[in-house]
């Protein structure tokens, strides 16, 4: 087998078992601040996250995290009075 071949079968083995990792936030007014807890969860056990999506609170917090904000972040700005 030409060297080239191999390589290319190896990097689609490797990629295809390769384990993605979707959350997905749902709304609820003050119940979407429970979701910095799940992102809090997610980071102390090291599981990255791939793709995010919210809708109404879960939105904002889902756009937050992926702007790159930490769990710790955007919990003091949500508990802010400047935020309610």
């Amino acid at each position: 087998m030409k060297p080239l071949t191999l390589l290319v079968i190896l990097f689609f083995a490797i990629t295809l078992n390769a384990q993605k990792v979707g959350l997905v936030l749902s709304g609820g007014g003050a119940k979407g601040i429970a979701h910095i807890g799940i992102l809090k969860a997610l980071e102390e056990n090291n599981i990255p996250v791939d793709y995010i999506t919210g809708t109404s609170m879960g939105g904002i917090v889902g756009a937050m995290y992926a702007a790159g904000y930490s769990p710790a972040q955007i919990e003091k700005i949500a508990l802010s009075s400047d935020f309610q």
